[in-house]
């Protein structure tokens, strides 16, 4: 289930390994707002919307 644009940059602020992609390597997705954090522009989270560290579910639930 994909979440909304507001629940991914929530969980990227309440995130305390939230790294945002370099702008060296060029941003996964060109149409988020890159300099606001958001699961979108985070290294751990791959093109399938999944953080491979696991640590979305949990900040979803500590955040709702």
């Amino acid at each position: 289930m994909k979440s909304s644009k507001k629940t991914y940059q929530e969980v990227a602020e309440a995130c305390s390994k939230y790294q945002p992609v370099s702008e060296e390597y060029g941003f996964k997705n060109s149409s988020c707002e890159c300099n606001t954090p958001s699961c979108l522009n985070c290294t751990h989270f791959t093109d399938q919307e999944h953080c491979d560290l696991d640590l979305y579910d949990q900040i979803v639930e500590r955040i709702k």
